[in-house]
């Protein structure tokens, strides 16, 4: 379904008070259990307005169980080039042409 795609996944917190993760990247393989995906991972302390991003692309494994929201990203967003803002209180990317994507909750 993503396999070759540009995505973001948010994963699933289990408390309130953990750190959001969303990793975007080009989703390499998908099974029924597992999504395999080579890119950066985004972490968010709650009232931090600026996450921590990976220097370099990773490649991983994220059980679908984990997976709270996945999105769909268009094809000419840089990885390693992302322009931030502060919208209503959220941390958003902004994409040229697009709808923007949030990275906070």
């Amino acid at each position: 379904m993503f396999t070759g795609q540009l995505v973001k996944i948010r994963l699933k917190r289990s408390r309130n008070d953990q750190k959001v993760r969303v990793l975007v990247g080009r989703a390499l393989d998908m099974d029924y259990g597992w999504i395999k995906v080579e890119g950066k991972f985004f972490t968010l302390a709650k009232g931090e307005t600026i996450p921590r991003v990976d220097k370099k692309s990773r490649v991983l494994c994220i059980p679908r169980e984990n997976v709270s929201i996945a999105r769909i990203l268009p094809e000419h967003l840089n990885i390693d080039n992302f322009k931030y803002n502060i919208k209503d209180n959220r941390l958003i990317i902004e994409i040229d042409d697009h709808q923007p994507v949030s990275i906070s909750e």
